[in-house]
């Protein structure tokens, strides 16, 4: 959860959006840096039924995000769950964006410029949500575990989808219900500066060996993956 704290001004990002072969069944989004002109390429699914939802894997490239007492990085398991995430949404019909697809990442190795253009992504995309994926972590062996979810309580709609969601994590019963909570406690960039309503979910505490463990199996996170899908479906 490093590295999501609010900053500073927006970057100014324009929009242009081409496509690939109808077999390939992808469209991308061109984000362009007017500080510098240099494309910025964002993989989106094809599909126009419904809402259109930004999936952010958290962390990524330069920034690991945390690491496990095995030496798993946040940055993989988080990019392994939103993809399924992903996978189920699109099953659905629904248009999918993701900020990275990939452990390469399309923005700077810069704290700032990696917060910006993630939050750029979903507004320059139309969205209709925004949903950050996550691990905790605290000092090792201190007993803390538990998924929960970060959300601006004024905005009813993204409030619901997280009930949802947490209703569904919570039937899975691989760790404890940490509860919804504020921004307005802790400040998170991706909420705070976010034009499109916006929730990051934190699934566990990788520095738990239950949690990391569940989070880094295969069966773990495809039952994530679902439970979070099922949560956002119903809300839409």
């Amino acid at each position: 959860m490093r590295n999501i704290r609010r900053w500073g001004r927006l970057l100014m990002l324009c929009l242009a959006i081409g496509s690939l072969s109808a077999a390939a069944q992808k469209t991308y989004a061109w984000l362009t840096d007017t500080s510098t002109g240099s494309p910025l390429q964002v993989e989106a699914a094809s599909y126009t039924t419904g809402n259109v939802i930004v999936l952010d894997a958290g962390h990524g490239g330069y920034d690991t995000g945390s690491i496990s007492y095995d030496g798993v990085y946040e940055k993989d398991i988080t990019l392994a769950i939103t993809q399924k995430i992903g996978e189920q949404l699109e099953k659905a019909g629904y248009t999918v964006v993701y900020t990275r697809t990939s452990d390469e990442v399309i923005w700077s190795n810069d704290n700032r410029d990696d917060l910006r253009t993630r939050v750029a992504i979903g507004e320059e995309a139309g969205a209709d949500y925004y949903i950050s994926i996550h691990t905790n972590a605290s000092e090792y062996g201190d007993g803390a575990s538990g998924f929960e979810a970060y959300i601006d309580y004024e905005n009813d709609t993204i409030t619901a989808m997280a009930q949802s969601i947490e209703q569904k994590l919570m039937q899975l019963g691989y760790t404890q219900n940490r509860g919804l909570k504020s921004t307005q406690d802790s400040s998170l960039y991706v909420i705070d500066s976010n034009p499109v309503p916006a929730m990051l979910l934190e699934l566990g505490f990788i520095t738990d060996s239950a949690d990391a463990a569940y989070m880094c199996s295969e069966e773990g996170q495809n039952a994530l993956a679902q439970s979070i899908a099922q949560g956002i479906l119903e809300q839409l």
